[in-house]
């Protein structure tokens, strides 16, 4: 009802809007107001971009649903499949090129301003969503895309991984140096992650180029080490995100109707979970196996007193163990707090990318320092204390050269954990290592396929409406087909 209330709405206007031009030719001019705004300024639509992002990206739809169960995080109990909707699937490819065309004209109006601050943050977030664009679908429009007003490109040619990311990594080298200059400009009342913190944005600029370097390091090393080089050769020019006061992280007012988004689905207010959205036996084995302290933060203990998580395969709609009572809900952290947050991008994940290079010898550096700093600081985040991270620490196989798991395999599984909430990152990161390793497949396509989804469908909408869509991407049972550009592992599909 209300969506059609909506619609009639625009009709009513509509209908006015032509009686009164009907009426008068000279009606705009004589009613206009003199105090209303004809220029937006670059911080309000940057605020804009920012909330745009988040809601696709950080939504319970993507995060939790899709992206969460393909990164073995979460999971919907009682479907038994990866969902596939029209409506959604469009609105998610949508969400994102709304987001971005936000921060295109955000950087723009900054450049009118002259605020190199301000151009340097929407630049840094626009290439963010662009990264994650084409991480979820592969191949997407981005060189000639945003150009509909100044070159009147309407349908906007498709670009593949290798050209989106060599463009991505331009942009955050030109914030990156605009950070650097220190020309400044305020960025804000519009900033909703660092309030106006241009430092923040720089170490965030820097961490998302090593993120994006790292994402390409094995498929194009020409075009990621000199990345890497500089950024950790350089620290003064190109500092990072170091601490956890750096996150960069959108927290919420906790006020309605500006809540946190998991909260808006899952939250309970410390009442008893009953949400189908619940944990993924991937993530909870992890945890168990090896006695991590951030399990009760990540989740809630079933209704029967113990841990436990939804666990997909030919089964899983017989499993007993898979009934509402059995599964562990989303933690409290996570899950019920109104006033929660996004995670954009953390400390953690810093510390275990340089932990990655310096073990595969990309630069120099201390691996294990690096990797046992990206532990300390996601369980300080998580509120755990200095005992029980060292004790964690000591966990045969979470101690550096110990146990039967490979120094990088550690990395890249510890990584994955501290990932949590941010589901289509953790998701990229389990395609690219394929660490965990996760063969158990929904019902509907486990006969045919030995991992999760390689990549979202493309929107049909896209496909029905942009004559340049290419013609050469396969897909395969919606999910599968083609594995993007960086994904290059063998034997899977």
């Amino acid at each position: 009802m209300k969506k059609i209330a909506i619609i009639k709405s625009f009709l009513l206007a509509g209908i006015i809007l032509l009686l009164v031009n009907g009426c008068t030719k000279d009606f705009t001019e004589i009613n206009e107001n003199p105090n209303a705004a004809t220029v937006v300024p670059a911080t309000n639509v940057l605020g804009r971009g920012i909330l745009s992002s988040a809601g696709t990206l950080f939504g319970e739809r993507l995060d939790i649903y899709y992206t969460g169960s393909y990164a073995g995080h979460t999971a919907a109990i009682g479907l038994g499949d990866y969902e596939y909707r029209v409506d959604i699937n469009n609105s998610m490819w949508r969400g994102m090129y709304i987001a971005m065309n936000y921060l295109v004209d955000a950087a723009h109006l900054a450049k009118k301003e002259g605020n190199d601050n301000l151009y340097a943050a929407a630049l840094t977030l626009k290439a963010y969503d662009a990264q994650k664009t084409t991480d979820m679908w592969g191949k997407i429009p981005y060189s000639e895309a945003f150009h509909l007003e100044d070159e009147n490109i309407l349908y906007p040619k498709y670009d593949d991984e290798k050209t989106v990311y060599a463009q991505i990594l331009a942009e955050l080298k030109e914030a990156a140096d605009l950070f650097k200059s220190g020309n400044g400009g305020d960025i804000g009342v519009g900033d909703l992650i660092y309030n106006g913190d241009a430092a923040k944005w720089r170490k965030f600029c820097n961490s998302l180029r090593l993120r994006v370097a790292i994402r390409i390091s094995s498929v194009d090393p020409t075009m990621a080490n000199p990345v890497i080089t500089e950024i950790l050769n350089n620290p003064t020019d190109y500092p990072v995100i170091e601490s956890n006061d750096d996150n960069a992280y959108l927290w919420f007012p906790g006020v309605s109707p500006d809540q946190e988004f998991w909260y808006e689905r899952v939250g309970t207010n410390g009442g008893t979970y009953t949400d189908q959205y619940r944990m993924n036996y991937v993530l909870i084995n992890a945890l168990q196996s090896n006695n991590d302290p951030r399990l009760p933060v990540y989740a809630r203990k079933n209704n029967k007193g113990f841990y436990n998580g939804y666990k997909f395969g030919p089964t899983q709609l017989s499993d007993t163990l898979n009934g509402g009572n059995y599964v562990s809900g989303i933690g409290d952290r996570f899950g019920d707090d109104p006033a929660g947050f996004s995670p954009f991008m953390n400390c953690s994940e810093v510390s275990f990318i340089k932990a990655e290079i310096y073990q595969r010898g990309i630069v120099t550096g201390d691996a294990q320092a690096a990797y046992e700093n990206g532990i300390t600081l996601s369980c300080e985040e998580n509120g755990i204390d200095a005992a029980d991270i060292a004790t964690f620490l000591a966990q045969p196989e979470v101690a550096w050269d110990s146990g039967t798991t490979s120094n990088l395999d550690k990395i890249y599984l510890q990584k994955w954990i501290a990932l949590f909430k941010q589901s289509e990152e953790a998701w990229s990161e389990a395609r690219r290592t394929d660490v965990p390793l996760m063969t158990d497949v929904s019902k509907d396509y486990a006969a045919m396929h030995n991992r999760p989804p390689f990549r979202l469908p493309y929107a049909d909408e896209e496909k029905t409406l942009n004559t340049n869509f290419p013609t050469d991407v396969v897909e395969t049972d919606i999910f599968y087909g083609t594995q993007v550009w960086w994904d290059t592992r063998s034997g899977v599909h």
